[in-house]
């Protein structure tokens, strides 16, 4: 089965809730987002990512949007091939959307979550 590759969270304001989730989930803010954090100078839309790189857990990203999403303001990220993409489709999730590198899903509920490749 696909493994969780990272979790995204949506959100109004990244400078508010960046700092917030990193305290909840332990995970630190990356350095170059630590830094445009720190003087307000993410680009409009720009995501934070919160990473732990001595462990192995998902990343977190923290990202703006301009109104919050129906199905869902957290949304899954996960790691699969052609066969794990079919187990799931095969288990109710539709194709919402095909994008170049990934692609959107959503649960039968209609919860949206993306499909990445494996990495290198």
């Amino acid at each position: 089965m696909p493994e969780l590759h990272s979790i995204v969270i949506h959100c109004r304001d990244p400078y508010l809730l960046a700092p917030f989730w990193s305290v909840v989930t332990g995970l630190p803010v990356v350095p170059e987002d630590e830094a445009k954090l720190a003087d307000r100078s993410l680009a409009p839309g720009e995501s934070v990512l919160l990473r732990d790189p001595h462990r192995h857990r998902p990343d977190v990203w923290i990202s703006p949007v301009p109104d919050l999403p129906a199905p869902g303001r957290i949304h899954l990220d996960l790691v699969g091939d052609a066969e794990e993409r079919a187990d799931v489709l095969e288990a109710g999730a539709t194709v919402v959307r095909e994008l170049p590198g990934w692609t959107v899903l959503a649960d039968p509920e209609g919860n949206e979550f993306c499909l990445l490749p494996h990495r290198p």
